[in-house]
């Protein structure tokens, strides 16, 4: 059964950042897109190398190491090397509160 749990509030991750968290061994990577909260795994399906030092450019995750794209709304990859899709978590805010659902 998967549960919401509290990560961060709402100021500890400005526009246009991101943060990691690990939750139930899970690394997380929750990102702030023009006020809006995505959470994907920090993890780089290319090399399984976190993503936590790259960028955030617009709604696009760069991995560190080699470049890989993900889009942070759906994890999808939107450039290589990697061809394998990043996991996405479901992402809420209640008050100022961010939550992610793990299992």
């Amino acid at each position: 059964m998967s549960d919401f749990v509290k990560v961060a509030t709402i100021s500890e991750i400005p526009p246009r950042s991101m943060k990691s968290f690990e939750v139930n061994y899970t690394r997380v990577l929750v990102c702030n897109v023009r006020g809006h909260f995505y959470t994907v795994a920090d993890e780089c399906s290319h090399d399984s190398a976190p993503i936590t030092d790259g960028k955030l450019e617009n709604d696009q995750v760069v991995c560190p190491r080699h470049g890989a794209r993900f889009s942070v709304v759906d994890g999808s990859v939107l450039g290589p090397p990697a061809i394998v899709p990043i996991d996405t978590f479901n992402t809420k805010i209640e008050n100022d509160n961010i939550y992610i659902e793990v299992d």
